[in-house]
């Protein structure tokens, strides 16, 4: 082990010295990515090390020697952390000291703390998820779809009183918290319960996706007509754009209403909890619990989509809206974003994905699919590709791929024409409107006529 450990102070010898002697002025975009991406692999590797060690010292109390009085003390200071992330981490690397599989994982070197921590957190309550999870961080899934896969384990090895116990500590700890910034502004931060959440969180987004799209869609992100969005709920000024781009004037509310959506299955919703990868999400929000999503059947603004034989493929459309029956099945298929790895499921929107619908592309299923805003930029703009099929997608690079700024411009130009063309729909509409209104003065003139 001491060759192991003159190894290991060499190595990092090395990296130390690419960091002082690295010129990032000096390399290109890919360069630097390119560099970005070792270092991340370094990151990770450490991290796993540190986890499979740091068991030994906390078992020994090695840390003492060093003047510290606690083992979050200790590893706080090393890791430049406060005492409470790192007593995470301590307790996340005493756990998969404990299992086999985790303790693997880590000699491999690929586990961040983030995913250390998601996946034994959920082997506490659902040991048999273990697997299941390094499965996926093997595959190279987002922080946001081992989240969503964690917590539909938990859900799914929670008892009935479990489960009470849970949503009882969420309510007593739910709050609302605001404080101005120093520069300027005002930044806040809640916490409650998914079900409370799933009332009016629909209302919001569907707001907030009618000021963006008037606004063009592409000159601000969706998140900021969110919080516009927000604000108009709770009494505020309404942010709809002006007739010249500018926003701020108190104007109507358009009464945006959304729909919270519960996909479930049946034999879960027979059977009151869910078993292995059934499903009982709320879109938009994530997994939850068959009582807590069945709460809501008495809102009028609540859809159930129920997974069971549906099977959805010959319902097609010639337009760009797509029948109900269509747009469940998209919903049920893709629950977060397409692009593998992505994993978002807030602000999804539906892609004619092989044949786009301006060049005739059928709006069927197997032609549409689901991205968030981002990854649509990316497709539309930057030439990326989806092939495969749903659960086994490919995101295929284009021949020459494009830097975040060109697929930004693009947007950016894209909007401005969807802006002028709908300006000139509007004066066009408008000046039909008055031909219209005195040629039937006219008529009515003649008429009178003797």
């Amino acid at each position: 082990m001491e060759t192991l450990y003159c190894d290991l102070v060499r190595v990092v010898g090395e990296i130390q010295e690419v960091v002082r002697l690295g010129s990032p002025e000096s390399v290109s975009g890919d360069q630097a990515r390119r560099f970005v991406e070792r270092f991340a692999e370094a990151e990770r590797a450490a991290a796993s090390g540190v986890a499979l060690f740091t068991p030994v010292v906390v078992g020994t109390g090695s840390y003492a020697k060093k003047g510290h009085a606690s083992a979050q003390d200790w590893l706080g200071d090393l890791s430049g952390t406060s005492p409470g992330a790192a007593k995470g981490r301590l307790a996340a690397a005493e756990r998969a000291a404990t299992n086999p599989s985790l303790t693997d994982a880590l000699h491999e070197g690929g586990l961040s703390p983030a995913q250390l921590a998601m996946v034994t957190q959920a082997a506490t309550e659902a040991p048999e998820s273990t697997g299941d999870l390094l499965d996926l961080v093997g595959q190279g899934a987002s922080h946001q779809e081992l989240s969503d896969a964690a917590a539909r384990f938990k859900a799914a090895a929670r008892s009935r009183e479990t489960e009470h116990l849970r949503r009882a500590r969420v309510h007593a700890t739910r709050r609302f918290r605001w404080h101005q910034v120093d520069s300027g502004g005002i930044r806040g931060e809640f916490f409650c319960d998914e079900v409370e959440w799933a009332k009016v969180a629909p209302s919001i987004e569907a707001r907030a996706k009618e000021l963006w799209k008037a606004a063009g869609g592409g000159s601000e992100p969706l998140e900021a007509y969110r919080l516009d969005a927000l604000i108009e709920q709770l009494g505020g000024a309404d942010r709809s754009p002006g007739a010249d781009g500018s926003t701020g004037a108190r104007r109507p509310s358009k009464g945006a209403r959304g729909q919270a959506i519960v996909v479930i299955d049946a034999a879960a919703l027979r059977r009151g909890t869910t078993e292995g990868d059934e499903l009982c999400e709320i879109e938009g929000i994530g997994p939850v619990s068959v009582e807590a999503a069945t709460e809501l059947l008495s809102e009028a603004s609540v859809r159930y989509i129920i997974r069971e034989g549906f099977d959805i493929k010959t319902v097609t459309t010639l337009t760009r809206d797509v029948a109900a029956a269509l747009e469940a099945a998209l919903i049920v298929r893709d629950r977060t974003c397409a692009r593998p790895g992505c994993g978002k499921r807030l602000g999804l929107e539906r892609d004619h994905r092989d044949v786009d619908f301006g060049d005739d592309g059928p709006t069927e299923l197997d032609n549409l699919v689901r991205l968030c805003p981002q990854c649509h930029d990316l497709k539309t703009y930057g030439g990326w590709r989806l092939e495969g099929a749903p659960g086994a997608w490919k995101w295929i690079a284009p021949a020459h791929p494009k830097s975040a700024h060109y697929i930004a411009r693009a947007r950016r130009l894209a909007a401005a024409k969807g802006k002028a063309r709908a300006a000139r729909e509007r004066a066009n509409d408008a000046a039909q409107a008055d031909g219209n209104a005195k040629t039937n003065g006219t008529i009515r003139r003649n008429r009178g006529s003797p």
